[in-house]
């Protein structure tokens, strides 16, 4: 079974290919591989209608089955400041992630710890020619919004890890070990098993 990954985003694509982690008989296959330069706009009022709108429109430009996502970071004491399915428009599109990492912490910098909760959604869809084959939504991590950046070398795309705390940890999620990555991502199981369960009908 060959599968595309929906996102030109390398950072993304990764983490999206590691909940395919354990399936046999499957080819991976990234959009940075493909002559495809198509740019979906991201307008749907759910992260879940975004990520189905990109599966769909991708998989009507190859054969193989396509794996689209959309995630969005939630802030409530933020309020009408922070939208989750803008994220990337409030802190700026074409920002360094320097520039989105500080444009965040100036719209919390009067939060305290309390008050700088915050939840990761997570909506995947996988399509084949045109159809809709299955999609779920779920919060698949839980942190707190740093009071400020520990430094200023943030690996690229990766802004919102070099902000995401973990009191258990006392770190950032850049910051974390892959022993350490591995229990925070076990809030994100059910969707992956879920993903997984679906794939596992067509191989």
């Amino acid at each position: 079974m060959d599968i595309l990954i929906g996102t030109k985003n390398e950072y993304k694509a990764t983490e999206i290919a590691s909940l395919l982690e354990g399936l046999r008989d499957l080819n991976i296959h990234y959009l940075a591989g493909l002559n495809l330069d198509l740019k979906i706009e991201e307008e749907q009022n759910t992260l879940k209608k975004n990520a189905e709108k990109k599966a769909l429109e991708f998989s009507g430009f190859t054969d193989w089955y396509v794996l689209a996502s959309d995630g969005g970071v939630d802030i409530p004491a933020l309020g009408k400041k922070w939208d989750i399915l803008k994220n990337q428009r409030t802190v700026g599109e074409d920002s360094t992630d320097l520039e989105k990492a500080q444009k965040l912490l100036e719209l919390m910098k009067d939060l305290k710890e309390g008050n700088r909760y915050a939840s990761y959604h997570l909506a995947l869809a996988l399509a084949r020619k045109g159809k809709l084959i299955w999609s779920g939504e779920k919060v698949t991590d839980k942190g707190i919004i740093a009071e400020h950046l520990f430094n200023q070398e943030i690996p690229p795309y990766r802004w919102m890890g070099h902000l995401w705390y973990y009191p258990q940890f006392k770190k950032v999620f850049n910051q974390l070990s892959e022993e350490e990555k591995v229990k925070v991502r076990k809030q994100g199981e059910s969707l992956k098993r879920s993903l997984q369960k679906k794939i596992r009908e067509f191989l």
